[in-house]
């Protein structure tokens, strides 16, 4: 695979973008400069640009589109510990200003200090398939529109992990959460399917998704009537969530938030 190492033995498969990234940083300068300990500042929120800021980068001279799209197919092959990052730098790409591009720069220190980081796949793990799901509620500050993350494990690695922005705004928390679960469970029942017709291997059921929200799970595994006149307009997406646990195919579980693996997916987390 293109700029993907991959080294296996009996055990495990490891793959990462060591040489990837080390072009990556030459290209843009950063081969010698300093690293830093997470991928954007701790509870970073990106704002809209100014004038001022869009035209101090124009100066630059630099394709943003395609700067974005070199870390993106870092973040999507091997590592996922920056998904959130670049999805919230990818929202300005139509206008990016010069306080984008040092976002993405600092991006690019993370990556100095973690070159060798990616992704391990073993072969002993008992839990083929499991799922973490979460929301950050009303996290970009411009729009206010929550953020959906979520991320499916394979033999205890990540194998799809999702970080974006909602396209409208919640108002309750829960349905934040709801859409974030509803676009996991979407995604987790292809990949089901996926693995049984290509005889990839055996998925047990039910599969178990960890939710942080106790108010989200409680509405879901509710068997009767839901008549929240606040959830209404998500009708169709709770609908949808129920009639997948009903089947047994998906089995909601809390999570505490200390303890979401997803939590890296919804906001800028410290190190």
């Amino acid at each position: 695979m293109l700029g993907i190492k991959i080294h296996q033995n009996l055990n495990e498969i490891s793959l990462n973008q060591q040489h990837f990234t080390e072009s990556l940083l030459k290209l843009y300068g950063m081969a010698q400069c300093e690293s830093v300990a997470t991928p954007l500042l701790p509870h970073e929120h990106l704002l809209l640009s100014s004038d001022k800021e869009r035209e101090d980068f124009k100066k630059l001279k630099i394709n943003y589109r395609s700067a974005m799209g070199s870390i993106n197919y870092l973040s999507v092959a091997t590592r996922p510990d920056i998904s959130f990052a670049v999805s919230a730098l990818s929202q300005y790409l139509d206008k990016p200003g010069i306080n984008h591009w040092n976002a993405f720069l600092h991006v690019l220190r993370y990556l100095r200090g973690s070159q060798e980081l990616g992704v391990i796949y073993k072969t002993n793990c008992k839990t083929v398939i499991e799922a973490y799901s979460n929301a950050d509620w009303g996290n970009c500050r411009a729009t206010r529109r929550s953020v959906t993350g979520y991320l499916i494990s394979f033999h205890n690695c990540a194998l799809i992990c999702k970080a974006r922005k909602q396209s409208t705004v919640s108002i309750p928390t829960a349905e934040a959460e709801y859409k974030a679960l509803c676009d996991l469970m979407s995604e987790l029942l292809w990949l089901k399917q996926l693995c049984e017709e290509a005889k990839i291997t055996k998925i047990s059921q039910p599969i178990v998704i960890w939710e942080d929200n106790q108010s989200c799970i409680k509405i879901a595994n509710d068997d009767c009537n839901f008549n929240n006149k606040r959830m209404k307009h998500v009708d169709i997406q709770l609908h949808f969530i129920k009639e997948v646990i009903k089947a047994k195919i998906i089995n909601l579980q809390y999570k505490p938030t200390n303890e979401m693996l997803a939590n890296f997916l919804t906001n800028s987390v410290s190190r």
